[in-house]
Protein backbone atom coordinates (compact mmCIF):
# COMPACT_ATOMS: atom_id res chain seq x y z
CA UNK A 1 0.00 0.00 0.00
CA UNK A 2 2.63 2.43 1.26
CA UNK A 3 4.23 1.49 -2.24
CA UNK A 4 1.42 2.46 -4.52
CA UNK A 5 0.90 5.64 -2.31
CA UNK A 6 4.47 6.61 -3.06
CA UNK A 7 4.69 6.01 -6.63
CA UNK A 8 1.63 8.26 -7.20
CA UNK A 9 2.95 10.78 -5.31
CA UNK A 10 5.68 10.85 -7.29
CA UNK A 11 3.67 10.71 -10.68
CA UNK A 12 1.96 13.72 -9.19
CA UNK A 13 4.63 16.01 -8.50
CA UNK A 14 5.93 16.77 -11.90
CA UNK A 15 2.90 18.07 -12.98
CA UNK A 16 2.55 20.81 -9.95
CA UNK A 17 5.99 22.79 -11.27
CA UNK A 18 3.81 24.73 -13.85
CA UNK A 19 2.04 26.87 -11.12
CA UNK A 20 1.89 30.09 -10.81
CA UNK A 21 -0.73 32.43 -9.11
CA UNK A 22 -2.82 35.14 -11.33
CA UNK A 23 -2.51 38.31 -8.94
CA UNK A 24 1.50 38.58 -8.98
CA UNK A 25 2.71 41.66 -9.56
CA UNK A 26 6.00 39.86 -10.77
CA UNK A 27 4.70 39.56 -14.84
CA UNK A 28 2.55 42.55 -15.51
CA UNK A 29 3.15 45.03 -18.25
CA UNK A 30 2.41 48.16 -16.11
CA UNK A 31 3.43 50.12 -13.44
CA UNK A 32 0.43 52.34 -11.26
CA UNK A 33 2.11 55.94 -11.39
CA UNK A 34 -0.46 57.85 -9.17
CA UNK A 35 -3.68 57.23 -8.12
CA UNK A 36 -6.24 59.88 -7.62
CA UNK A 37 -9.78 59.32 -5.92
CA UNK A 38 -12.63 61.86 -5.75
CA UNK A 39 -14.46 60.26 -2.36
CA UNK A 40 -12.29 58.73 0.33
CA UNK A 41 -13.99 56.07 2.73
CA UNK A 42 -12.50 52.66 3.86
CA UNK A 43 -13.67 50.77 0.91
CA UNK A 44 -11.18 52.75 -1.43
CA UNK A 45 -8.71 52.84 0.66
CA UNK A 46 -8.96 48.42 1.20
CA UNK A 47 -8.45 48.76 -2.93
CA UNK A 48 -5.42 51.41 -3.44
CA UNK A 49 -4.09 49.32 -0.01
CA UNK A 50 -4.34 46.22 -2.65
CA UNK A 51 -3.01 48.16 -5.45
CA UNK A 52 0.63 49.12 -3.91
CA UNK A 53 2.31 46.01 -5.45
CA UNK A 54 1.70 47.38 -8.89
CA UNK A 55 3.30 50.64 -8.18
CA UNK A 56 6.66 49.52 -8.06
CA UNK A 57 8.22 51.05 -11.19
CA UNK A 58 9.20 48.41 -13.02
CA UNK A 59 9.99 50.66 -16.55
CA UNK A 60 7.09 49.13 -18.52
CA UNK A 61 4.20 51.46 -19.35
CA UNK A 62 2.90 53.65 -16.41
CA UNK A 63 -0.91 53.91 -15.72
CA UNK A 64 -2.77 56.83 -13.60
CA UNK A 65 -6.14 56.12 -12.25
CA UNK A 66 -8.94 57.90 -10.90
CA UNK A 67 -11.33 55.89 -8.44
CA UNK A 68 -14.99 56.94 -7.83
CA UNK A 69 -16.29 54.44 -5.51
CA UNK A 70 -20.44 54.33 -4.72
CA UNK A 71 -22.21 52.75 -1.74
CA UNK A 72 -25.98 52.19 -1.94
CA UNK A 73 -27.73 50.41 0.50
CA UNK A 74 -31.91 49.63 -0.76
CA UNK A 75 -34.26 48.42 1.34
CA UNK A 76 -35.81 45.35 -0.91
CA UNK A 77 -38.57 44.10 0.71
CA UNK A 78 -40.46 45.13 3.91
CA UNK A 79 -42.63 43.09 6.34
CA UNK A 80 -46.29 43.24 7.22
CA UNK A 81 -45.42 46.32 10.12
CA UNK A 82 -43.37 48.29 7.59
CA UNK A 83 -40.29 46.96 8.93
CA UNK A 84 -37.16 46.65 6.47
CA UNK A 85 -36.96 42.65 6.13
CA UNK A 86 -34.35 42.47 3.20
CA UNK A 87 -31.84 44.89 2.33
CA UNK A 88 -29.60 45.07 -1.08
CA UNK A 89 -25.60 46.62 -1.22
CA UNK A 90 -24.66 47.82 -4.01
CA UNK A 91 -20.77 48.98 -4.50
CA UNK A 92 -19.78 50.69 -7.92
CA UNK A 93 -16.59 51.49 -8.86
CA UNK A 94 -16.02 54.08 -11.93
CA UNK A 95 -12.06 53.63 -12.62
CA UNK A 96 -10.81 56.32 -15.30
CA UNK A 97 -7.12 54.44 -16.69
CA UNK A 98 -4.77 56.93 -18.04
CA UNK A 99 -1.92 55.89 -19.88
CA UNK A 100 0.36 57.65 -22.49
CA UNK A 101 -2.30 57.27 -25.22
CA UNK A 102 -5.27 56.04 -24.26
CA UNK A 103 -8.22 56.86 -21.53
CA UNK A 104 -10.74 54.22 -21.05
CA UNK A 105 -13.58 54.35 -18.57
CA UNK A 106 -14.75 51.60 -16.94
CA UNK A 107 -17.11 50.38 -14.44
CA UNK A 108 -17.29 47.64 -11.94
CA UNK A 109 -20.49 46.56 -10.21
CA UNK A 110 -21.46 44.19 -7.63
CA UNK A 111 -24.41 43.99 -5.55
CA UNK A 112 -25.37 41.58 -2.65
CA UNK A 113 -29.16 40.65 -1.14
CA UNK A 114 -29.03 39.62 2.30
CA UNK A 115 -32.30 39.59 5.04
CA UNK A 116 -32.32 41.56 8.20
CA UNK A 117 -31.90 39.99 11.43
CA UNK A 118 -32.99 40.63 14.89
CA UNK A 119 -29.38 41.44 16.40
CA UNK A 120 -28.02 44.48 14.95
CA UNK A 121 -24.51 43.76 16.11
CA UNK A 122 -24.42 40.27 14.18
CA UNK A 123 -26.20 42.18 10.81
CA UNK A 124 -23.28 44.89 11.17
CA UNK A 125 -21.09 42.70 11.18
CA UNK A 126 -22.58 40.80 8.45
CA UNK A 127 -22.80 43.60 6.46
CA UNK A 128 -19.28 44.30 6.80
CA UNK A 129 -18.11 41.02 5.70
CA UNK A 130 -20.67 41.18 2.79
CA UNK A 131 -18.65 44.89 1.65
CA UNK A 132 -15.28 43.05 2.25
CA UNK A 133 -16.35 40.46 -0.71
CA UNK A 134 -17.42 42.75 -2.45
CA UNK A 135 -14.70 45.02 -3.13
CA UNK A 136 -12.35 42.05 -2.50
CA UNK A 137 -14.72 41.04 -6.34
CA UNK A 138 -14.49 44.47 -7.92
CA UNK A 139 -10.57 44.48 -6.98
CA UNK A 140 -10.04 40.91 -9.25
CA UNK A 141 -11.86 42.67 -11.77
CA UNK A 142 -10.07 45.86 -11.85
CA UNK A 143 -6.63 43.57 -11.83
CA UNK A 144 -7.58 41.54 -14.91
CA UNK A 145 -8.72 44.47 -16.99
CA UNK A 146 -5.24 46.49 -16.06
CA UNK A 147 -3.39 42.92 -17.14
CA UNK A 148 -5.35 43.03 -20.52
CA UNK A 149 -4.11 46.79 -21.45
Amino acid sequence: MKKIFFFCFLILIPNCTGYSPIFTSDQINFYIEKIEISNDNKHVRKIIKNLKPYSIENGKQKITLKLDLREQENVIMKDAKGNPASFEIKLTLNVDIITKNLVKKISFNENFSFNNQSNKFELKQYKNNVEVTLINKIFESLIMELRSL
